[in-house]
């Protein structure tokens, strides 16, 4: 994929807990969710944009939102520490001309 089709970038946070030691380890990993013309791409899996039906967001404070992929096998949730806003603006303009 070449990057001149690159469109927009989110930042998400994976969060892991587990138990080591009898004490609680929680390890959060930083990774990107990738937004070009016709797929969104992030570590785990492509999503052809025909298969995103939408995506939508929750914000709680200026540095917890959560985004929400609408898709053909269901809704994946992602913990974003920034304001979603653009990269759900851009993903609409593509999927809606008259957003």
């Amino acid at each position: 994929m070449e990057q001149s089709n690159l469109l927009s970038t989110i930042t998400y946070v994976n969060t892991e807990r587990s138990i080591e030691a009898g004490e609680l380890k929680i390890t959060k990993s930083e990774f990107d969710l990738h937004l070009y013309e016709d797929v969104l791409v992030s570590p785990t899996a492509t999503l052809n944009l025909t298969n995103v039906w939408d995506i939508s967001y929750k914000s709680f404070s200026d540095d917890a939102n959560l985004l929400y992929l609408h898709t053909h096998r269901g809704v994946v949730t992602y913990n974003v520490p920034n304001d979603p806003r653009t990269f759900v603006t851009v993903f609409k303009k593509i999927k809606n001309a008259d957003y």
